[in-house]
């Protein structure tokens, strides 16, 4: 009885001192790649908007602090890796993991504290990408944009109106507001007789008092009739998309990446109803799983990064470096089964999850030779 007790008491300092050490880790982490992020992003936006745009300093400062949760958000996932990589490495150089295991200790003991803290900064992650990211860095890129349409091009339109049961929906890669010009767009709106016609163009121009559509094709979809779909070099039809010079900056918080999850699960249902066309729809499922995808990885990063911290037995530098490589690989994965999800090849969960699944079983390969 006296013995058990000792093992737990033992177990328990271990813990502590592993969560002790992968903490301080974390928060080093944290503070190296978020500056890597914030050089990299924020910065060059920052002098884009100071010197470029000629905003003043109190709203280059704001945007800043707008952009600051984005930076974090995207700097959790790696430095849940370093910390467990820094930590691992640094034990098994200095040969505490071997005196562990010399006591009966196995590493997959050691994994139920990392797994611990990698999953309460997975639920922290999934707080600020869900609730808190879309909101403020929406809020950011609107202010951008805001500057940038005084010089001329801006990008990034999404329009929906009105907003809680909207009847159009635009969505275009760049507005020209001087010259009164869309480009790369699509249009879903939906007509006094239930028609929902979906419409995508190359261009759109404003004369006169209609929008010119250049270059695309135009999907009728009636109750109780069949699909009608016909492509157009010009095409020149009345829509509720108002005039150029009405187009405001704020319009661009409603792109998928900058609702709410709350937000883009309504907004997923509202275009189900409105039978929006498959290759429109993926892009905000994908955007949905992504969610979740994107703060499991701080769970299975960690759980990677442990027993090739223990092959490696170093700290330091090279655990900057192994973290930067397998992030770099978990993020070409991670686009590469988006573009997969988004074009209908593989079902969205599947796509937005694929390197976790990878990371997963390429865990459980590994704990099993381990043993």
């Amino acid at each position: 009885m006296a013995q058990t007790w000792r093992v737990e008491q033992a177990m328990t300092i271990l813990d502590r001192y592993l969560l002790r050490e992968l903490a301080g880790a974390w928060l080093i982490g944290l503070a190296v790649f978020s500056g890597f992020l914030m050089v990299g992003e924020v910065l060059r936006k920052s002098i884009e908007l100071l010197f470029e745009l000629h905003a003043p300093a109190s709203e280059v400062f704001r945007w800043v602090l707008l952009a600051l949760p984005y930076i974090v958000v995207w700097s959790i996932p790696i430095t849940t890796l370093f910390s467990v990589v820094m930590t691992i490495g640094r034990m098994s150089h200095d040969l505490e993991i071997t005196a562990l295991l010399a006591t009966g200790i196995s590493f997959q003991r050691l994994l139920f504290p990392i797994g611990g803290l990698s999953l309460l900064v997975s639920f922290l992650s999934f707080w600020l990408n869900a609730f808190v990211v879309p909101p403020t860095y929406g809020a950011a890129d609107a202010l951008l944009w805001k500057y940038r349409e005084r010089v001329g091009v801006t990008t990034g339109l999404f329009i929906a109106e009105p907003p809680k049961s909207p009847r159009l929906i635009l969505s275009a890669n760049r507005f020209d507001p001087e010259k009164g010009e869309l480009q790369d767009l699509w249009l879903l709106e939906t007509m006094e007789k239930g028609e929902r016609v979906y419409l995508e163009a190359r261009k759109a121009v404003w004369k006169g008092n209609r929008w010119e559509f250049y270059n695309g094709f135009v999907q009728i979809i009636a109750p109780d009739k069949p699909m009608v779909r016909e492509r157009f070099e010009n095409l020149s039809r009345p829509t509720s998309l108002r005039p150029p010079t009405e187009l405001s900056a704020d319009k661009k918080r409603l792109a998928p990446n900058r609702l709410t999850l709350t937000a883009l699960s309504a907004e997923i249902e509202r275009m189900k109803k409105w039978d929006v066309p498959r290759e429109v729809l993926t892009e905000y499922v994908v955007e949905w799983h992504n969610r979740f995808s994107m703060s499991l990885s701080c769970f299975v990063l960690a759980m990677l990064g442990a027993p090739i911290a223990l092959k490696l037995r170093r700290g330091g530098g090279i655990a900057v470096g192994v973290s930067v490589v397998f992030f770099l690989l978990y993020y070409l994965v991670w686009n590469i089964g988006c573009q997969l999800g988004e074009s209908g090849k593989v079902p969205a969960a599947i796509g937005s999850h694929l390197p976790n699944i990878i990371g997963l079983i390429s865990v459980c390969v590994i704990l099993v030779k381990l043993r």
